[in-house]
């Protein structure tokens, strides 16, 4: 009995223990923790992390950091232990010599830790083994593309990092000419200054503008929140280069918290760790860093290269791992090596900025007060025209471009773009205007523009009226205005249209310019309009449209706007259809009518109606004549059809755009009448009449009415005495003929005109 009591009492533990192990093989595991969720629960001031190196699980595949340039590891035990401040490396390699800018995580540890605080390595003991010193393919492959964002692009633009048809990443377009997105608001925290005497400390720079002094080093009682300001505005041609990147997946590390990036300037961002992040960069043109900030990384347009770091503070990724860093090439942002190089973005013009203008005469170019640079401003974008050498015979560098700091250390890297910049003082500097170059008379001042008069018409899709007598000369233009105009350094294809929308010829309408391709350069931005006779008369409908024309070949610049669905056409062996590529940039309708007055070219809103003065032939079928004394004179009434036929000058009021006139004229004529027995009149009159058309339109006068009047009347008898002159009223029932031409203008004063109609 004991013997089975025994045996039952074995059999319940093995029973027990078979029960217990399928539960405690997960307490061995420990769970995993986001990156974020990992930050946050580990303290600020905590010297290790939740989990210990000694803790850690072993990796059944080891993390392959091949192609680093640095890798620092801590020995088993130290992660745990606390240790005094000042004995270990940096958090990532010169950490003390950059400016650091910490986005979308605490900024409070990492700065701790970077001025000698507490944290993992600080005590010592962690040991940095040197990579591969130069370019390596693995870390090169960290950057995937570089994209740019404006605020009136819907999606982010691709400029490199599409893959050709060997293999390689692209550069699609270099974006030199955009504007530059302003970084002042960004807050950084400047290097760890070493301590130093009071002298020295005295003669230390000032803190950056919104950002904490710098603090000596081993100072971290406490450490101050950087605080961005507030962000100005951007413009809408302000671009905002972005480059993706991602972290090896050999070396992926789900347990780092931090990511820092360093450019060769002296710039830094930290943020947190993840597989895939994007980075703000701005390209700088002037050939130089400028002053380190730590606002914003800066790449070349001849190349250079960032270093990419995965950190922890408070525990090893994995194993022993604290940090890894790798070597990012960052190619050329221009293309000088191959036959067709990328070709230059260009902000889209403005609606006010595409203008047409017409005169009388061949007119000279005015000066646009909206294409002129206000005094004292900075210099937009892009390259700059050549000036004349500064003392010394040396060329001047080129001059930063806007939101771009000047001066400063730095070494440029090779490659950086360099070019001449305009050296002179402007007029706002001291207070005083340039000096006129020796041998050289004063400026020529623009004449001013009469603002009663019209002046260039902007073609944003609105309507204008033009006599016919400036587009058969061919003294009508488009022009480019604006000031994003001067950063134009290279050919920008346009495609001009004039069709005549009245008439049809095949169901479509009738192009009216044989070749519109328009090549915008620096010297030459207008388009003058030739001069029109075939399928034009005085009296028409136009459509005068500019499209962009990103597939020319004849065009080195593509607009923003063009670029997202042709970049595949331009690296393309097959460019395709450039008709289908073109875009349409601004429009305007044109009524060509005569106008009245000394105006050739007025809006559609200002062209008002005007008084017209013409020749008009009245044939009366029936009159009704009043005289001195009526039941005397005979026939009162005359019925016979064409009894009196005369000539008359008709005043109207007639507009021209509608083609519509007043319905009553004004006319001073005379009349031959035949009244009977022998009696004929002739007859002078002043009177009214309508002007409604019963055949054509517009010019045509041909009307059908009733013709009132008052006048003088001479009347002689072939059967007796001459009845003499009398006054006479009549009214009569005529059909008029007659063809009016504008002379008088009353839009805005009455004055004989100088375009007559046909």
């Amino acid at each position: 009995m004991s013997a089975r009591r025994s045996a039952m009492f074995l059999s319940a533990v093995a029973l027990a223990a078979a029960l217990a192990a399928p539960a405690a093989a997960p307490a061995q595991d420990e769970p995993e923790t986001d990156a974020g969720a990992a930050e946050e629960a580990a303290p600020a001031a905590a010297p290790a992390g939740a989990r210990s190196a000694t803790g850690a699980p072993p990796m059944a595949v080891p993390a392959d950091f091949g192609g680093s340039l640095q890798v620092v590891r801590a020995p088993a035990g130290t992660a745990g232990a606390a240790a005094a401040a000042g004995g270990g490396p940096e958090i990532f390699p010169d950490a003390r010599r950059v400016w650091m800018s910490v986005r979308d995580t605490d900024p409070v540890p990492i700065e701790a830790a970077r001025r000698g605080g507490r944290w993992l390595c600080s005590g010592g003991g962690c040991a940095a083994q040197t990579g591969d010193p130069g370019q390596s393919p693995i870390g090169d492959q960290i950057l995937r593309s570089i994209k740019l964002q404006t605020p009136t692009l819907p999606l982010p633009l691709t400029v490199w990092g599409r893959l050709s048809e060997d293999g390689q990443r692209l550069l699609d377009f270099d974006p030199v000419l955009l504007g530059r997105r302003s970084y002042r608001h960004v807050c950084a925290y400047r290097p760890v200054a070493p301590i130093a005497p009071v002298a020295d400390a005295a003669r230390s720079p000032a803190g950056a503008p919104g950002g904490p002094a710098a603090p000596p080093r081993g100072n971290v009682d406490r450490v101050d929140v950087c605080r961005d300001g507030r962000p100005e505005p951007p413009p809408p041609d302000a671009g905002e280069l972005t480059l993706g990147m991602q972290w090896p997946k050999q070396s992926e590390m789900a347990d780092f918290h931090y990511l820092a990036i360093v450019d060769s300037c002296g710039n830094a961002r930290v943020q947190p760790f993840q597989r895939t992040f994007t980075v703000p960069v701005l390209e700088v043109a002037s050939g130089g860093c400028g002053r380190p900030d730590g606002k914003v990384l800066r790449v070349f347009p001849g190349g250079g290269w960032l270093r990419v770091t995965a950190f922890n503070l408070h525990e090893p990724a994995a194993g022993n791992v604290v940090n890894a860093t790798y070597r990012v090439t960052i190619p050329p942002l221009e293309n000088l090596v191959e036959s067709n190089p990328a070709r230059l973005l260009f902000p889209d013009p403005l609606a006010d900025d595409l203008k047409v203008d017409c005169g009388p005469t061949p007119i000279a170019p005015r000066a646009d007060p909206g294409s002129a640079p206000p005094p004292g401003s900075a210099r937009p974008p892009g390259p700059t025209g050549p000036a004349a050498a500064p003392p010394g015979g040396r060329a001047a560098a080129r001059a930063p471009l806007a939101g771009q700091p000047q001066g400063g250390p730095g070494t440029p890297p090779a490659g950086a773009r360099q070019g001449p910049t305009a050296a002179a003082p402007t007029a706002a500097q001291g207070g005083q205007g340039t000096p006129p170059q020796a041998g050289l008379g004063p400026p020529r001042r623009a004449p001013d523009a009469d603002p009663s008069r019209p002046g260039p018409q902007p073609l944003a899709h609105g309507a204008v009226v033009i006599s016919p007598a400036p587009l058969r000369l061919g003294n009508c233009r488009i022009r480019l205005t604006g000031q994003t105009k001067h950063r134009l350094v290279a050919p920008l294809a346009l495609h001009v249209s004039l069709t005549r929308t009245d008439q049809l010829r095949g169901g479509a309408p009738i192009e009216l310019l044989q070749d519109g391709t328009w090549i915008v350069t620096p010297s030459s931005a207008e388009f003058p309009l030739p001069p029109l006779a075939e399928d034009f008369d005085g009296d028409a409908r136009l459509r005068l449209a500019v499209y962009s024309d990103p597939l020319s070949p004849q065009g080195k610049v593509v607009l923003l706007s063009d670029a997202g669905r042709v970049a595949s056409s331009l690296r393309s062996t097959d460019p395709g259809d450039p008709e289908r590529a073109r875009r349409l940039v601004g429009s305007v309708a044109i009524h060509s009518v005569p106008l009245c007055g000394e105006d050739n070219f007025e809006t559609l809103e200002g062209a008002g109606s005007c008084f017209r003065a013409y020749l008009t032939v009245p044939a009366m079928l029936a009159t009704l004549q009043i005289t001195r004394a009526p039941w005397v004179e005979k026939p009162l009434v005359t019925r016979s059809v064409l009894s009196a036929v005369g000539v008359a000058l008709a005043i109207d009021r007639y507009d021209p755009v509608e083609r519509r006139a007043f319905p009553v004229a004004a006319q001073l004529g005379g009349f031959v009448q035949t009244l009977g027995e022998g009696r004929v009149g002739l007859l002078g009159y002043v009177g009214v009449a309508p002007t409604v058309p019963i055949l054509g339109s517009g010019g045509n006068t041909t009307s059908f009415g009733f013709l009132a009047g008052i006048g003088l009347e001479y009347i002689t008898n072939e059967a007796g005495p001459d009845e003499g002159l009398k006054p006479a009223a009549f009214l009569s029932a005529v059909v008029q003929v007659g063809q009016a031409a504008p002379q008088v203008s009353t839009s805005r004063s009455a004055s004989f005109g100088t375009y007559a109609g046909d």
